[in-house]
């Protein structure tokens, strides 16, 4: 029987889609397309445009449960970050939700900058090869590639 509880769906989404391929990836993937979405919103908002209470909602709604999957797994005890990562991912959901909170009352593209801002910055980071997983440096040119081009 299918969820019908919004944060459940999206909690589904997410696990069903993390055992294919790279977590992080998929994570900090998921945040840009939040913040495509937040982007979308302020650029109408600042234009002046007349936006419906569903197209600010929709948007926002989204990266708030976003955000809640987010915090909701840090709290469990079995997960792997180190507790300061977690309180300060917390710390970013709350911050986030009464964001979200401030520009359902208020819309501005300006209140919308930092939270663009989170998500852009922490896809970033999640999508970041990590040390292990770069290629190890062998001093030799990359195959396929002519080494004097570097001298040009």
């Amino acid at each position: 029987m299918p969820n019908k509880n919004p944060y459940g769906q999206a909690a589904d989404a997410y696990s069903d889609m993390a055992g294919k391929g790279d977590q992080r990836s998929l994570e900090g993937k998921i945040l840009l397309k939040s913040a495509r979405q937040l982007e979308e919103l302020s650029k109408r908002l600042a234009a002046g445009e007349q936006v419906s209470l569903d197209d600010i909602g929709d948007p926002i709604e989204y990266n708030r449960k976003l955000w809640m999957v987010f915090v909701n797994d840090t709290m469990n005890d079995q997960h792997p970050l180190p507790q300061e990562i977690k309180n300060n991912i917390a710390s970013l959901g709350v911050f986030v939700f009464k964001r979200s909170m401030d520009i359902l009352a208020a819309p501005t593209a300006e209140k919308l900058q930092v939270l663009i801002e989170i998500n852009r910055n922490i896809a970033t980071g999640l999508m970041k090869q990590r040390p292990a997983e770069k290629p190890a440096d062998t001093g030799a040119p990359p195959a396929g590639s002519n080494p004097t081009d570097n001298l040009i």
